[in-house]
């Protein structure tokens, strides 16, 4: 069975080609960028991606789901860590990359 970062590879591929995205780097982890800010990164075996306010809200109720955070005790609010699932993932990345382009000034 394919493992998870090459499941994230297959998802960064699917982006990259045929949607605005580009390969970038968050807190040394591989992730998506869309006009230069990362979206989406990997944090094995998860994904994390930044969100609107309600998207949080609804990803939280994943099984597994959870705030990212990365210093432990400080949970960052827009970043949900959400665990593998192909169909999840690509829907939350998507709203991630949405929410990210709405707040670039254009």
């Amino acid at each position: 069975m394919e493992g998870t970062i090459e499941r994230f590879e297959s998802l960064r591929t699917e982006l990259i080609n045929h949607y605005e995205a580009s390969k970038g780097s968050i807190f040394g982890h591989k992730g998506l960028k869309i006009q230069g800010k990362v979206f989406v990164f990997y944090n094995e075996p998860n994904i994390v991606v930044k969100l609107k306010k309600e998207d949080v809200a609804t990803a939280l109720t994943l099984s597994g789901a959870k705030n990212f955070d990365p210093m432990g005790g400080k949970p960052m609010r827009e970043w949900v860590e959400i665990p593998y699932g192909d169909q999840q993932w690509f829907d939350y990345a998507i709203k991630g990359m949405s929410y990210v382009k709405s707040l670039l000034k254009n």
